[in-house]
């Protein structure tokens, strides 16, 4: 009795896991940077040439990193969290999702710890080459380039929203 349950809880968490994937993009739900703007989002995966940097929320907690790679637009300015410094910079929007963030300033406290895959400066500098914005649901998405020019999407959730 209980392999019918599980199975239908599988199926329906596929479903919905692919629907948030899939959900239409902005430009086709009439969603604005206003819904962007004021609320705290957080680093979900970082997409990068073929590859899927996924932020494992419950490890990170565990090494007392819960928090890390945030991120809150609000009137011109951006601010968050890395890992460990806060930072902050300019954005400006422009047509078309357009995107641009400035140079980020943060803090200037060392960490003896990094998440897998993504250092800090990494992410600093992820977000001084984004160059447009998309809402997909309730995901956020930052579209980058890395060093080597490719395409890089970073995935954010509303922070009180996991």
């Amino acid at each position: 009795m209980k392999k019918p349950m599980f199975f239908a809880i599988f199926v329906l968490s596929i479903i919905i896991h692919n629907s948030l994937l899939n959900a239409a993009p902005s430009w086709e739900t009439g969603t604005s940077f206003d819904d962007i703007e004021g609320k705290e989002w957080i680093l979900l995966e970082v997409k990068n040439a073929g590859e899927t940097i996924v932020m494992d929320r419950q490890k990170l907690q565990a090494q007392g990193l819960g928090g890390v790679y945030t991120i809150q637009f609000q009137e011109g300015r951006i601010s968050g969290m890395g890992s460990p410094n806060r930072y902050f910079g300019p954005y400006t929007v422009g047509n078309n999702r357009a995107l641009t963030i400035g140079d980020v300033a943060s803090t200037m406290m060392f960490s003896f710890i990094q998440p897998d895959g993504l250092s800090e400066s990494e992410y600093f500098a992820l977000l001084s080459n984004t160059a447009r914005w998309d809402l997909r649901g309730e995901l956020l998405e930052l579209y980058s380039l890395n060093s080597d020019g490719a395409e890089v999407v970073l995935v954010f959730a509303q922070l009180d929203g996991i």
